[in-house]
């Protein structure tokens, strides 16, 4: 399990299998006495990535927790728990114990070995800085990164550039963070890490729906929730969900927009995600207002104020206090009708002022007074700086890109070289071994080895073209087993092929280098003399006749076999040489009929 462990650590975090994962670290954990801390630590840690994959933050905080307090001493480990505290303080908007946790990761020194931790603590202190108006330090830390960021792995970008646009989100310059976030996309497709695209989305969807492009923003949360559950994320289906919700409740597509944050807000009680579970409530209750549902509207308004328990919500959601009035005022509760009036007064006095604040940060505008100009200088130099490294980070993963396909080609080009090298050699080798094998054949070749019919047919028709082309001597030789039908009647299979091999011993013993032997038919034999004349084959025919007729084959008994032959030279004249053959055949039967005449 150990081995499992430290095997899934350098799997990529976005690539983890979520099941895998969750039965490792429950029999690690049911025996965590077995293990050391450094182990029980990386299991927490893996734990805390594979809920970072499911946008739970509750769980990445217990984990994160969790492997702190183990007190591993693997300070790579313990940093990488540290970033996915600060993971979860971003998620909260809780930048003031953001801040400290960072800054307390970057002045101990022994976090500061790692390139790749280095700039992610940077980015997470921008963050912190921005959020809470130190701007001139996070134009610092911006600049730091940019610095520190060529000598980081390409891989890192990404999570670098998502902290980074999410600054831009929270200060309200929407614009920027919908620029990092289509960068952000673009690389995720290049670089094939593709499993937490529904969180790209997700930003994606806010970016536009604050830009009012609603139909985009539909489109992005509609990919989110895609991804999600093709994923089996069910709590980043439910944060994209809530988008489709709020994006659909602005379009006046009401039903859908119930169905969708219904859907939300079941994931979020069953996770107790209270936040995320309040916000997606009130949605619901203005989409049923509208509807004119007003009971159902009224009865979800104070099921949220029951949750929130004398807190305030947030001031994207400040209409609540509004649709509270107003169900008090239909009520007849005046006095409390007017105190939530004056609530949602007061928060609009405050968001207000909140977007004047992200107007004068995130555009920088001329006519504001001398002390907001002072902050919009850094701002811009942040903003611009962020969006330079999303370019740069686009354009070194193009390069790379086009090296990886060009290494690859080169790659696949050289192993069909050495494939088709290979594949030559096994041929000669294989040509080799079978040269080798027909001279051991032709060596240990029985004598009474003879070419079969199609073989003797093919050797015929080679050497009468060849004595035509060159005009050379050709004799052919026909022999035949005169009395063959009457030995075939007498005798079994067995005693025929012991005389047939007989025969083949005897035809071969009279060849030299330049002459062939083959078998025609049963009894049938055709013998090839290059460079003879008809009188010296006849020669050799004669005593081969001889010889046959005169062998006494002891398996027959007393029954011998009888020769008859006929031999002839192609003329120059002859084209077919079937046609030459069928003239020797019928001049073996005409001889054997005068014969027969003769008294």
């Amino acid at each position: 399990m150990t081995n499992q462990v430290l095997k899934l650590l350098k799997v990529n975090s976005e690539s983890l299998n979520a099941d895998t994962v969750k039965q490792l670290s429950a029999k690690i954990i049911d025996n965590r006495q077995l293990f050391s801390n450094d182990i029980l630590a990386k299991v927490f840690l893996l734990s805390a990535n594979v809920a970072s994959n499911q946008a739970n933050i509750n769980q990445i905080y217990d984990f994160a927790q969790s492997g702190l307090s183990v007190n591993s001493r693997d300070k790579k480990i313990k940093l990488s728990l540290l970033l996915k505290l600060a993971e979860v303080y971003v998620a909260r908007k809780q930048y003031q114990q953001l801040l400290i946790l960072i800054q307390t990761a970057v002045n101990n020194s022994e976090y500061s070995r790692n390139i790749k931790h280095q700039l992610l603590l940077l980015s997470y202190r921008s963050v912190a800085f921005a959020m809470l108006g130190k701007h001139q330090q996070a134009l610092s830390d911006l600049q730091q990164v940019e610095r520190g960021i060529s000598k980081s792995e390409l891989t890192e970008h990404i999570e670098l550039l998502t902290i980074l646009s999410m600054v831009y989100h929270h200060l309200g310059d929407y614009q920027t963070s919908l620029t990092m976030q289509l960068k952000i996309l673009k690389l995720r497709f290049e670089m094939g890490q593709v499993a937490n695209l529904d969180k790209t989305y997700l930003y994606l969807g806010y970016a536009y729906f604050y830009l009012q492009r609603f139909d985009d923003a539909y489109n992005a949360f509609w990919q989110s929730k895609k991804h999600a559950d093709n994923k089996q994320a069910p709590i980043s289906a439910a944060y994209a969900s809530k988008g489709l919700g709020i994006t659909l409740l602005t379009q006046q597509q009401l039903p859908a927009a119930i169905e969708s944050l219904e859907q939300a807000i079941t994931i979020f009680k069953h996770n107790d995600m209270l936040d995320e579970q309040i916000e997606t409530m009130v949605a619901l209750v203005k989409a049923k207002l509208d509807q004119q549902q007003t009971s159902e509207g009224y009865t979800l308004l104070n099921q949220v104020l029951v949750l929130l328990d004398g807190k305030d919500i947030s001031l994207q959601f400040a209409g609540f206090y509004r649709m509270v009035a107003e169900m008090h005022l239909a009520q007849d509760n005046y006095p409390s009708a007017y105190l939530w009036r004056e609530k949602h007064s007061k928060v609009l006095i405050t968001k207000l002022h909140d977007m004047k604040k992200s107007l004068t940060l995130g555009y920088g505008l001329s006519h504001l007074s001398s002390g907001p100009k002072a902050i919009v200088e850094p701002i811009e130099e942040s903003r611009k700086l962020a969006v330079k490294l999303a370019q740069s980070s686009e354009l070194s993963s193009s390069f790379v890109e086009k090296y990886q396909k060009q290494r690859s080609i080169i790659i696949s080009l050289s192993a069909l070289v050495c494939l088709l090298i290979m594949t030559l050699l096994g041929f000669f080798l294989s040509l080799r071994a079978r040269r080798i094998n027909l001279a051991y054949e032709e060596i240990e070749k029985p004598s009474y080895a003879m070419a079969g019919p199609m073989q003797t047919k093919f050797d015929y028709q080679l050497a009468f073209k060849k004595a035509r082309k060159f005009q050379y001597p050709l004799s052919i030789a026909y022999l035949v087993v005169e009395n063959w039908q009457e030995l075939a009647f007498h005798f079994n299979n067995k005693r025929i092929n012991e005389v047939t091999k007989d025969i083949s011993s005897l035809i071969n013993g009279q060849l030299t280098a330049f002459d062939y032997a083959g078998l025609l038919n049963q009894g049938e034999y055709l013998l090839i003399f290059e460079h003879l004349s008809s009188e010296e084959a006849k020669m050799k025919v004669d005593k081969l006749v001889q010889a046959l007729n005169s062998r006494a084959f002891a398996n027959l008994g007393s029954f011998s076999i009888a020769m008859k032959y006929s031999i002839s030279t192609p003329g120059y004249k002859d084209i077919d040489p079937y046609l030459f053959l069928a003239h020797i055949a019928e001049s073996v039967n005409i001889k054997q009929v005068n014969q027969s005449r003769v008294p």
